[in-house]
């Protein structure tokens, strides 16, 4: 079964194409990603995802989750930069690596990103 660039699932890495980036957004070459949206906005009409760029850069930031390869397709230990998490055009994905099969790789990001992302309303 071919896989579809218009239907990655969560948990998975892709590489995408970031550029144009503005600032500090990590970017400027095609890098991996971990998909965090879930499979229903994902296979949604919108076209968007929502991903957290992945880097094999150790900065020794408590939010970088840290991904041992082979996890997910990576070739290098790598770290999920959790407050780079961001929207996406599914047409920015180039291709599956793989994905992320650690439950704790998995929920150290989820956590990570209600931390940062909680809205007390």
């Amino acid at each position: 079964m071919a896989l579809k660039k218009n239907n990655p699932l969560q948990g998975e890495v892709w590489l995408f194409d970031p550029d144009p980036v503005k600032g500090n957004e990590i970017g400027k070459k095609v890098r991996p990603a971990l998909v965090v949206s879930n499979n229903l906005m994902n296979k949604g009409v919108s076209g968007l995802i929502i991903i957290v760029p992945i880097t094999s850069k150790d900065k020794k930031i408590p939010s970088h989750i840290r991904i041992e390869p082979p996890e997910g397709g990576v070739n290098l230990p790598s770290f999920a930069v959790c407050e780079q998490v961001r929207s996406i055009s599914k047409s920015r994905l180039v291709k599956r690596l793989g994905k992320v099969q650690s439950a704790t790789v998995l929920k150290e990001v989820g956590s990570w990103l209600n931390d940062l992302l909680w809205i007390d309303i």
